[in-house]
């Protein structure tokens, strides 16, 4: 079983990938889908060709600009180890991504695909079937993630079905190329427990206005060490590199804290499945 993150290509997602493809567990095969036409997309590639690391980007993407410019600036060194993939369409690729039942029925039985995980999809049984899961929490504002601070994520391995599993790590299937700005800093990091994937939120308390973003990173990240005491299997570098920046009181701002976020989350996945 393989874990395939649809990560859209954003800077600090892209970042994030690049500093651990000598790092990442061989369980854990990214799905890049480009949404901006920036050096970041070529040289996370070039990360993954240079470490021998499989890589997936998607050739059609679906969101964002990147997928309507006629000739990018960015070019994607494929290679051996990094290779296209394509929303389904005509063209031949090594991963099809589908959206619908008539699609599905299209595919060679041995053409690797991402899936929806619903159940009509499930039912088929393709045998390369890489199911995608829509299951991030969300809530309609940062600070309701204080509501419900641990939340289940994913069953365990043994009960999953198909060659792989995929998600949105930290996001959803809505793409929106702005974001909004948010009175509450949250942190989600996942973790295992009982075989089980679940994901436990930090946030930050004094949330009446959008000021003063570096105290709510700090009031979010304060939890964290009494809670890796108790979860000492979460610990990550990332983690470690959340606990550094609270003690010396650096806010490294948002992208570097969804760096972090990301980074955390793919080495817990790799663990999980290693």
């Amino acid at each position: 079983m393989n874990y395939y993150p649809l990560i859209r290509g954003r800077q600090y997602d892209l970042l994030a990938l690049s500093q651990m493809a000598q790092m990442l567990s061989p369980h854990v095969i990214p799905v890049i889908e480009p949404v901006k036409d920036i050096p970041a997309l070529a040289r996370c590639a070039a990360a993954f060709t240079k470490h021998h690391h499989p890589l997936f980007v998607i050739q059609n993407p679906l969101v964002g600009a990147y997928g309507l410019l006629a000739q990018p600036k960015t070019t994607i060194p494929y290679s051996d180890w990094v290779r296209p993939a394509r929303w389904f369409d005509p063209t031949a690729s090594p991963l099809t991504l589908v959206q619908s039942l008539t699609q599905l029925h299209q595919l060679d039985a041995t053409q690797l695909a991402l899936i929806p995980a619903a159940a009509r999809f499930r039912a088929v049984a393709h045998p390369a079937a890489i199911y995608l899961e829509d299951h991030t929490s969300t809530r309609a504002r940062t600070e309701d993630y204080q509501q419900v601070q641990t939340e289940f994520y994913q069953y365990p391995v043994a009960q999953l079905p198909g060659v792989g599993l995929a998600d949105y790590p930290l996001s959803t299937h809505h793409y929106d190329d702005h974001g909004y700005a948010q009175r509450a800093i949250a942190i989600h990091l996942l973790f295992i427990d009982r075989g089980a994937l679940f994901v436990r939120h930090f946030t930050s308390v004094n949330n009446l206005d959008y000021t003063d973003p570096q105290t709510k990173f700090f009031e979010a990240v304060a939890p964290l060490t009494p809670w890796l005491a108790d979860h000492p299997d979460a610990a990550t570098p990332a983690t470690a590199e959340l606990q550094r920046l609270a003690a010396t009181q650096h806010f490294p701002g948002l992208g570097t804290l969804r760096k972090l976020q990301l980074q955390h989350w793919l080495t817990i996945m790799g663990r999980w499945l290693d």
